[in-house]
């Protein structure tokens, strides 16, 4: 199971990961919000310093920590439905040019699908909220 912090309040955010949880057609990642901080670094201290606002984190059961589009890379081998992702994120380049996508992306998420101040309202503290399939 991978642990994916992210931000649960942003409608884009939450609209990818579960897209990303229907095609791995099985439970293999557990979300949390990044908004609830204290929770998230009781559970994971190797987030401390980390910048939650600005990218999604995914943690795997051997602590292994990765970060915006590395992250969704990993997730990708969660499930052997996601396995065709693969090519995409191991083609040449990738490595260089996903994480400036991904970067370009976050900065902008706000503007690709949250409705009016969704996106600048604190996660209730202590929850984690699920993307639903």
């Amino acid at each position: 199971m991978i642990d994916i912090v992210y931000d649960a309040q942003c409608g884009f955010c939450a609209r990818s990961l579960r897209l990303v949880r229907s095609l791995a057609r099985s439970e293999v990642f557990r979300f949390h919000d990044g908004h609830g901080r204290d929770v998230v670094l009781k559970h994971f201290p190797a987030l401390t310093g980390a910048d939650l606002d600005e990218a999604m984190f995914a943690i795997t059961p051997e602590g292994k920590v990765f970060r915006g589009f590395f992250a969704f890379r990993r997730m990708m081998w969660a499930s052997p439905w996601l396995y065709p992702c693969l090519v995409l994120f191991y083609a040449p380049g990738a490595g260089l040019v996903g994480p400036r996508i991904y970067s370009w992306i976050a900065r902008r998420r706000r503007s690709f699908g949250c409705a009016g101040s969704v996106c600048d309202l604190p996660a209730s503290a202590g929850r984690a909220p699920r993307p639903r399939a």
